[in-house]
Parts: structure tokens; sequence; C-alpha cells
């Protein structure tokens, strides 16, 4: 069965996966990406082939050690083909995590019209209508960003940490206490975009939440979610497939 990798660059970590052509196998977030840690991942496998994509520069290191563990090595940028079509004003300014992100919510639900949430650093709000085609989106803050910006930008805020079990909140709509008001303004403000955009959208549209919050945010919603973890790390698969064949 071949055997394909996919590396996620994100702003403050990476996901390495290993895949046998669309089944997950293994994967492994890395704060720090290097060629050595590309290997150790690999463990002397040749690979059939690999997709690199970044939203930070591009890492040239681990990009030439990949032609070196796999037979083909591909980079996500805006001239890769794609399995689905991308009608974006300026389609080099647009995300490679977003455009993923869409190609694996597409990959699962052809033929739907889809709202992607990615929710990670920044949340990506993005929309796939029904023959497959990317009619754009919108960025804001992540959670930890609001939380942050809040206790910066604030004198007497404090820095209150990422609400873990954010299941615990779904009975408190209104905080009691300053920690609480603050972790639920930074909580709901996403829950509320969702339900927004969501309303804006047809009645059919199918809501796909990916990123590192996901299955937290999923809890808050009342309304049907499916959650992928491994969203962008499935549409760079789909999209290398899609090259290879």
């Amino acid at each position: 069965m071949a055997q394909y990798l996919t590396i996620d660059q994100g702003n403050t970590e990476a996901k390495i996966s290993l895949w046998e052509d669309t089944e997950l196998v293994d994967t492994v977030l890395e704060p720090n990406l290097t060629p050595s840690k590309v290997s150790d991942f690999v463990a002397g496998r040749r690979l059939d082939g690999a997709i690199y994509c970044s939203v930070v520069q591009n890492n040239g290191p681990v990009i030439n050690r990949l032609s070196h563990l796999s037979r083909c090595v591909y980079r996500l940028s805006p001239s890769t083909p794609l399995p689905i079509t991308i009608d974006y004003a300026t389609p080099r300014t647009l995300g490679s995590d977003r455009v993923a992100a869409a190609v694996g919510a597409w990959s699962d639900f052809k033929g739907k019209p889809i709202l992607v949430v990615d929710a990670g650093t920044a949340v990506t709000y993005d929309y796939v209508d029904p023959q497959g085609t990317f009619r754009g989106g919108n960025i804001a803050p992540g959670i930890t960003m609001e939380l942050k910006a809040l206790n910066h930008y604030t004198a007497r805020l404090p820095l209150v940490p990422f609400p873990e079990n954010m299941a615990s909140l779904r009975d408190s709509l209104m905080g009691r206490y300053t920690a609480e008001a603050i972790a639920l303004g930074a909580v709901y403000s996403v829950v509320a975009s969702i339900g927004y955009y969501r309303s804006r959208l047809p009645e059919d549209t199918v809501v796909v939440l990916g990123g590192g919050c996901g299955h937290h945010l999923a809890s808050l919603c009342d309304f049907e979610v499916h959650v992928d973890e491994h969203l962008a790390s499935k549409g760079l698969n789909r999209i290398l497939l899609y090259n290879e064949n």
C-alpha cells in the first residue's frame, strides 16, 4: 500500500502525518520542525509522496530532506493543481492552510454547501459551494489570541488561560467574575460567529470544524457540526493524491 507524508506548518507548530492511501496511520505535533525530526518520524520508510504547506516562511531544509525520503515532493502553492476551484480575488494571498482545510472538507461532503471553520491561532470561516468552488471567507482572532490581547491592551484585565473544558461553560451565558467573563467572551465570540455565518449561507450548509479547538467549540454549538481535527492534513493528502493521479 502506498505511503504518503503531509506536513502542515502552522503559526505555532507543525503537524506531520503519515497516510496509507487515504487512511491516517500516524500523526505528531512538532513545535520546532527540523529535518532530523522529519526523518525520525518517517523512521526509514520509503515514501511514495510527500506534500508540505506553511502559513509562515517555507522551510527549505525540511523540503530538501523530504526530497531524499520520498519519490516525489510537492509544496502547496497558488499554482498547485487542486480538486476544487478557487474563486478568490487575490489567490496568491490565500493561506495554504485555508486551501487545505477546504479540500479536506470537500472530500467528505462533495455536492453540499460547506462552511469550513478552522480554529487555531486565528479562526477562519470559509465557504465552499456545492460545485466545489471556494468562494472566499473571513479571518478573525483565535480564542488564545483574544485572551492575550485583552490582557496586553488593557491596564487591569488578567491573562486568562485557555478554557480546556468548554463543555462546562454550556450553562453559563454571562460571567459572574472577571476571569469567567473574559473566557466566556472569547469563546462565545467564536461560537456566535459560526452560527451567524451558518444563518447567512444556504439552509442545507454543512458545518465542518477543524483545528485544535474544533472539539471544544462543537460542545457549545446548538446545531449539527462535523469535527475533524485532521482536516488540513486530510486536505493535503487529497491534494497530493490528486496530483499523483
